[in-house]
């Protein structure tokens, strides 16, 4: 599971400081729900196509930055504050936490704000894309099978397993969107990943679906 979007400098208040609330917006420095460090990186796909989710616009992401790196802490000027925080955001959410304070919410939720931008890539040219340890939104741009689209809808709903009973690894992931491409044909999306326990820490991927019309 995706945990490291979920620790507290990938949820962060609008001001950029944690305050003395269980209930905060999301405000996550980084711009696509994808993820790489230790293991296999992180992203939305079935076995025929990857789904990249932009929270913030693409068009405000530098071409060459990795995205597996996730958060982007990169000044936008020389004192100013993270260049990802004057990217706009796609989505609005939640973050509830069990008590002020802690690091990793019991839950995190994120609903788009009615044009969340998708870009869809055939799988086996993002596998190929990230046999050299990186993905930037210049690599899915050259890539053969793009297809762009907005999702209308965009529902996500993250429950880590840090603070549950179960233990790190038991959470779910359930993402729900649909919307239209460039092209005019329709998209829908489907993602439920849930830890089980006993797991090793691990979870796994139940249901997957990349559908277009």
């Amino acid at each position: 599971m995706k945990l490291n979007k979920l620790l507290c400098i990938g949820i962060l208040t609008t001001a950029g400081v944690l305050q003395a609330d269980t209930t905060q917006p999301a405000n996550p420095p980084f711009y696509m729900d994808v993820q790489g460090g230790a293991g296999s990186p992180y992203f939305f796909h079935d076995d025929q196509w990857a789904a990249f989710v932009f929270i913030r616009l693409p068009s405000c992401v530098p071409p060459d930055f990795n995205l597996l790196d996730q958060a982007d802490f990169t000044p936008a000027f020389p004192g100013g504050p993270p260049r990802v925080f004057l990217c706009p955001l796609t989505v609005s959410g939640t973050a509830i936490f069990k008590s002020p304070g802690d690091f990793v919410p019991i839950q995190a939720n994120l609903k788009g704000l009615g044009a969340v931008p998708v870009w869809f890539v055939k799988l086996s040219e993002v596998q190929a894309i990230l046999a050299g340890n990186k993905l930037t939104t210049a690599q899915l741009l050259a890539s053969p099978s793009l297809r762009k689209g907005l999702a209308n809808l965009y529902d996500e709903v993250d429950l880590p397993g840090t603070n549950r009973p179960q233990g790190q690894g038991n959470g779910s992931i359930e993402v729900v969107a649909s919307g239209s491409l460039e092209d005019g044909a329709s998209f829908q999306i489907e993602w439920r990943e849930m830890g089980v326990i006993n797991g090793d820490g691990q979870s796994f991927v139940r249901h997957a679906r990349i559908a277009f019309k």
